[in-house]
């Protein structure tokens, strides 16, 4: 699946302060990728977990303490 980065923007604005991104997407770790500028992409099953890759600077804004 992939989501457009301004959308998963809006989604965070919607979720309380501290949520991670791992938390908004409800995956199991969101890995960042320098390559990506504009979208996300949610991975359903790799190694029986669900993942996302994200633009590092959005994984950064959102990152779990």
């Amino acid at each position: 699946m992939r989501l457009k980065r301004d959308e998963v923007e809006r989604m965070m604005g919607e979720r309380p302060g501290g949520t991670s991104l791992e938390e908004a997407l409800e995956v199991f770790e969101v890995f960042a990728s320098s390559t990506l500028a504009d979208e996300v992409y949610v991975l359903d099953d790799v190694s029986g977990k669900r993942i996302a890759i994200a633009p590092a600077a959005l994984r950064a804004k959102y990152r779990k303490e």
